[in-house]
C-alpha cells in the first residue's frame, strides 16, 4: 500500500490502526518508511467494534486481526475484508477500485 498511496490519497483518506501505543507506531513507521497515518487504539475500542480482535493468539492477548474497511462520507462501510491470518494482506487492488469509484 505504501506504494500506491499518493494514488488512493486523491481519492480520500487512509488511515492505520492498531492496539498498540502512539509512541510504538511512530517507532515502526519511522523503522519501516511506512507513512500511513496511525491511529491508535489502546483501549481495543475500535478492535472490538468492528468485531476484529483476537483475544488470544498464542498467549499474547488482545491482537488486532489484519483487515481493511472502506468507509464513506456517511459513515456506512462499502467494503471489508478480514484476512485469514495476521500475515495474509488484504486484496489492495480491489479496495484501490472501490475507493475511486468514492471519489
Amino acid at each position: 500500500m505504501q506504494s500506491r498511496l499518493a494514488e488512493i490519497q486523491q481519492a480520500g483518506h487512509v488511515f492505520g490502526i492498531s492496539v498498540d501505543s502512539p509512541f510504538s507506531q511512530a517507532k515502526w513507521s519511522e523503522q519501516e518508511k511506512y507513512t500511513v497515518p496511525m491511529l491508535s487504539d489502546l483501549g481495543k475500542e475500535v478492535m472490538t467494534a468492528y468485531n476484529v480482535l483476537i483475544p488470544d493468539l498464542r498467549g499474547m492477548k488482545g491482537i488486532g486481526k489484519r483487515a481493511a474497511f472502506l468507509v464513506n462520507k456517511e459513515g456506512k462501510i462499502t467494503k471489508m475484508e478480514v484476512t485469514p491470518t495476521p500475515g495474509d494482506l488484504p486484496d489492495l487492488e480491489g479496495f484501490i477500485a472501490e475507493f475511486k469509484k468514492l471519489a
